[in-house]
């Protein structure tokens, strides 16, 4: 693994090294080395003597100038640790083998030569504003070291990168290391991707890939590498033992283990007791050696990534590009494979597939994504290539205009001719609905009749953001609309005299929402009759896919003039969103509004077309008041929040934001235990993610628990988690592990396999096999690559088998849902009941079911005292318990900050790691989803031109609208 660390500053910075002088003593004899055009351009080159490194560690520079303030603490630089996986540190030190030293060194100075490149950056002023601007150079210091601080075989390097950096201008400056630590997971990956080509080519065979691009050595057993391993085990028995979990407890346990690295006094008997220990576990290194210098003999090496019985096969490249077809399950016709693979090298036919795979596994939730991006996912996937093969890859990719070119922010964004064509059509069917529905009530009639019926039936009057939705329901001659409002504006209390009204006139209301628990909210809340989009699609399924005239008359008989409304609108991805728009115009819909907040959590899937509609001139009725919060201080921190003013924000909730270090999870729980029952009935607790929820839940059932509030009686279940993977990562076998639950959800023949469930017994990664085994013990061998590489339908779904403890008066939630008896996938329900044979719930609705042991349904349920952001979007409560981290990466965005502090109406208490971390994390951090159309920058003309057509008067005539040319170049589409 590749860990990031900053060298400390001030003066024990420079006194450590100095006095330890760890980096520069290297274990034993062997001084570092100087790489890197800034070291170079600095004068320092060859080994690094010591003086001149804690010099350039206080930013002093061999001129006598100096980088930085006097007035401010410099920090010294950033250490990048490159660690072999054990296995390879076995065979180099215990073996013996120095090959593998070499080119692992090797690896890394590729690497470190490409981060030099494309990650040194410093801050310079660029026409009159401070930047992040590129420099091209580094000053590294490189130094190997052989042993952990247990002193066992741990080859690893240190590449202390000095906080200095010359700009364009000559000037040298600190360097902003930012960009290290963000991609030190595809530092790691490209220099294993290196090491894996060259270890290969020794005769070595690579297996048990892990993350990030670590692989072992096949022939070194886990238990030899268990043994060499103490350190690791220090580590993880500390964090077992600590009463947290989540992010940072690593790092913690690290910290805690820590003991300083004695000094090697004679590491020939050193070497010596390692090869004593190997002996005494019945280990000899030099067999495996042999193995493979027997291998690379035979020059069967050179071929890499496939096993000895599928070597017999590569003949040339061209039986190589049948071989990997074969094993990934490719077809002819993939747009992002070419037809012809010959003339090409092994590691670029490789290439050519792993970036075929990243560029489908990234679009799938993103419709834009960086370069980066599809360097870290190409390389996730495995295949014997190396970031070189990738990126001249992506640069064909980009020539031939299956990948486009844009921007986002302050960097370049790639994304691809398919996520270009969908937006534009979800365009085009909001133009195709431009006065194609006569308005249900006269515009000039709508508020006035909407205003009384509201007062007289609800007693309500509406305010102008409300009322101004209600217009544009009723009076609107376009199909398609939608209604912008803020959380908490009341948009359930206008839709409830609206539907009233359209029902008055004749018209069928129909709402739809991503989640079970959302579409019972909104017809608990409105009375409007309500499905989930996904049942929605299902019904109509046969239209989207062409069905045949008589069937198309049929539905639209049915369908022809209902107003459906999608609650949560920001939720529903691309793909979704394109089909309902198009299903809006085949069914001739009177009205299809999309409902939400562009602001709020975007959908799994990719895209943000809710926001992308808007960006291109849908015709909306915005809602910005405010109407939940009834406190003021609440209130200001929600509309700060909902502008993007983070530190506003954080300012207006201080006095209730509680700062707990590595226990905000138990704290939360614990105040939640401390309420009395009726505050515990109104106060929610919401956490940024799923491990964090998963902590609160913990927490609270063990306090629970002490308590006497539940139990005594109790049941173990072995339930059912997903795995959350994209489709393409379906499609290989290193994804499925032995104990893994693989859900078909319709047949496969060719495979045959039934629909139903399996359990992974074994993966042949090599082979790219998966065996798994039936409900009556029958095994089968699975090819995931044979699994389209795109689709409509899921065909199978991934789980993980978790141990739960639930007790009698447990709150749950449910993981799927079974129609029939009312379980409904995230609606909640409460234990009543546990025996040796069964488990007795009662739903949110009051229902009671006996779910007897075996019942499907006790495999799919979860804990649900604590909610995360995704779950709470939709949802109000009257005060509120939030955890937030600054260190969930992902989760630390202002999407899902707005989301958690909104849904409250008279209170908040958040529980966080760190408050300033947390507020520079969400400042950085937008969390909003990519567009394609945004990408290229293809929505200013189509918003121009959508809002000149809602300036014509609704009563005139308009013709069929067409596509604007301005919005489909570069791409033609069919419509």
């Amino acid at each position: 693994m590749l860990s990031v660390a900053n060298v400390r500053t001030a003066g024990g910075a420079a006194n450590y090294f100095a006095a330890d002088n760890y980096y520069t003593r290297a274990d034993a004899d062997r001084s570092g080395e100087w790489l890197g055009k800034g070291a170079a351009a600095l004068g320092l080159k060859g080994a690094v003597d010591a003086r001149q490194f804690e010099a350039i560690l206080k930013g002093m520079l061999p001129d006598g100038s100096r980088v930085g303030s006097d007035n401010r603490a410099h920090r010294a630089g950033t250490d990048l640790t490159f660690s072999m996986p054990k296995s390879w540190s076995v065979l180099a030190l215990v073996g013996g083998d120095k090959r593998i030293l070499d080119v692992y060194a090797a690896a890394v100075r590729e690497t470190l030569r490409w981060a030099e490149k494309n990650l040194a950056e410093t801050r310079m002023e660029v026409r009159g504003r401070e930047r992040a601007v590129q420099t091209g150079n580094l000053a590294i210091a490189l130094f190997q070291h052989d042993t952990n601080r247990n002193q066992e075989p741990n080859a690893h390097f240190h590449a202390v990168i000095a906080n200095v950096t010359r700009g364009a201008d000559g000037k040298w400056r600190a360097l902003r290391n930012d960009k290290l630590w963000q991609h030190n997971t595809l530092l790691n990956a490209m220099t294993m991707a290196r090491f894996r080509l060259s270890v290969e080519k020794l005769g070595y065979e690579v297996g048990e890939f892990g993350k990030h691009g670590n692989f072992e050595a096949v022939g070194v057993p886990k238990p030899v590498r268990d043994a060499f391993s103490s350190r690791r085990a220090e580590i993880l028995e500390a964090a077992a033992q600590m009463n947290f979990s989540g992010p940072g407890v690593l790092d913690a346990a690290t910290l805690m283990t820590r003991a300083d690295k004695g000094r090697i006094e004679d590491r020939d008997a050193l070497t010596q007791q390692w090869q004593e220990t190997s002996a005494r576990l019945g280990f000899d290194p030099a067999t495996v050696i042999a193995q493979a210098n027997a291998r690379s003999a035979q020059d069967l090496g050179n071929v890499t990534g496939l096993r000895p019985t599928m070597r017999a096969l590569v003949h040339n490249v061209q039986a190589l590009a049948t071989s990997f077809a074969e094993r990934l399950g490719l077809r002819e016709g993939d747009p992002l494979i070419p037809s012809r693979l010959t003339n090409r090298s092994v590691e670029q036919v490789a290439a050519i597939h792993a970036v075929a795979s990243a560029v489908r596994h990234l679009g799938e939730r993103e419709a834009a994504f960086t370069r980066p991006d599809i360097y870290r996912a190409a390389l996730g996937f495995a295949l014997p290539t190396s970031l070189a093969d990738i990126e001249h890859r992506v640069d064909q990719l980009l020539r031939q205009g299956h990948l486009e070119r844009g921007r986002g922010a302050d960097r370049e964004l790639l994304t691809t001719r398919d996520a270009i064509s969908l937006e534009q059509r979800i365009i085009a069917g909001v133009e195709k609905g431009r006065g194609a529905a006569p308005a249900i009530v006269s515009p000039e009639l709508a508020g006035t009749r909407l205003q009384a019926l509201s007062q007289i039936k609800y007693g309500l009057t509406l305010n102008a953001g409300q009322e101004g939705a209600g217009r544009l329901l009723l009076g609107s001659n376009n199909r398609i609309v939608a209604i912008q409002g803020v959380a908490g504006a009341g948009k359930s209390t206008v839709l409830k005299p609206v539907a009233d009204i359209m029902r008055e006139e004749g018209k069928a209301v129909l709402g739809l929402a991503v989640q079970n628990t959302l579409v019972q909210m909104l017809e608990r809340d409105t009375g409007i009759p309500s499905i989930t989009v996904s049942r929605f699609l299902a019904q109509h399924r046969d239209l989207l896919e062409g069905a045949d005239t008589a069937r198309l008359a049929e539905a639209r008989g049915a369908m022809r003039g209902t107003v459906v409304l999608l609650d949560e609108a920001s939720m529903v991805g691309n793909a979704d969103k394109e089909k309902l728009v198009r299903l809006a115009n085949l069914l001739e819909l009177g009205r299809f509004a999309s409902i939400g907040d562009s602001k709020q959590l975007g959908a799994v899937d990719a895209g943000k077309p809710f926001d992308v509609m808007q960006q291109a001139g849908i015709e909306t009725a915005v809602m910005s008041t405010n109407l939940r919060a009834r406190s003021e201080g609440l209130r200001e921190a929600q509309q700060a929040a909902q502008q993007g003013r983070i530190q506003d924000a954080m300012r207006h909730l201080a006095p209730q934001v509680i700062e707990v270090g590595n226990d905000a999870a138990v704290d939360a729980a614990a105040a939640w235990l401390s309420l009395s029952s009726a505050g515990r009935e109104t106060t929610a607790i919401y956490a940024s993610g799923r491990n964090l929820r998963s902590a609160v839940n913990e927490a609270v059932q063990t306090g629970l628990k002490a308590s006497g509030e539940i139990g005594p009686v109790s049941m173990r279940l072995q339930t059912l988690s997903r795995v959350n993977v994209t489709r393409e990562e379906l499609r290989y076998a290193s994804t499925y592990a032995p104990g893994m639950v693989v859900d078909v959800a319709r047949r496969q023949r060719s495979q045959g396999l039934a629909a139903g469930k399996y359990r992974v017994v074994g993966t042949d990664v090599a082979r790219e096999r998966v065996t798994l085994e039936n409900e009556r013990g029958r095994q089968f061998e699975f090819r995931p690559g044979q699994i389209r590489p795109q689709g409509e339908q899921d065909p199978l779904r991934l789980f993980e088998v978790r141990a739960l403890d639930i007790y009698t008066g447990d709150k749950i939630r449910w993981t799927e849902t079974d129609h029939q008896r009312g379980l409904l996938n995230a609606d909640q329900a409460r234990i009543v009941a546990v025996d040796k044979e069964a488990v007795v719930v009662k739903t949110s609705l009051g229902a009671e079911h006996r779910l007897e042991q075996g019942d499907p349904m006790l495999r799919r349920l979860d804990l649900a005292y604590a909610l995360n952001a995704h779950m709470a979007q939709g949802l109000t409560s009257d005060r509120g318990i939030a955890v937030m981290d600054s260190r969930e990466r992902n989760l630390a965005n202002q999407q899902t900050f707005l989301v958690t502090i909104t849904r409250l109406r008279d209170g908040l208490t958040l529980y966080v790691d760190n408050a300033g971390k947390l507020e520079a994390a969400v400042e950085r951090n937008a969390g909003m989803k990519r567009s394609a159309l945004e990408t290229v920058d293809l929505l200013r003309d189509a918003a121009s031109k959508g809002q000149a057509k809602d300036r014509v008067a609704p009563e005139q005539t308009r013709k069929p609208p067409e596509l604007d040319r301005s919005i489909t170049k570069p791409f033609e589409i069919g419509i």
